[in-house]
């Protein structure tokens, strides 16, 4: 990112309808808390807690998709983490489960 911080891209499939409950479910997946959420028609970017440290959800709908950006350098210490557990629910290539 500019800043200078982690950004970790999680899907483009998802669209601005399908944000609200995707972002849901990533937080919740993750054990985070969702403390801000700016819903406009030209943002969706959330604050979320996730391990104790601070991130941005946000959509983007330039093609770029749903991004988790880390806000200081305690959430890019837990992006590879975040990372491997997200991993362990995606579905397995070929899998219809």
């Amino acid at each position: 990112m500019a800043s200078g911080h982690r950004s970790l891209r999680l899907t483009r499939a998802v669209g601005w309808e399908e944000f609200e409950a995707y972002a849901t479910a990533v937080v919740a997946a993750l054990g985070g808390t969702i403390e801000h959420r700016a819903d406009s028609p030209a943002e969706r970017v959330w604050s979320v807690t996730i391990d104790g440290a601070s991130f941005w959800l946000s959509f983007d709908d330039f093609g770029l998709g749903v991004s988790l950006d880390s806000c200081d350098a305690a959430a890019d210490a837990r992006i590879d983490g975040i990372l491997e557990r997200l991993a362990q629910h995606r579905p397995k290539r070929g899998s219809t489960v």
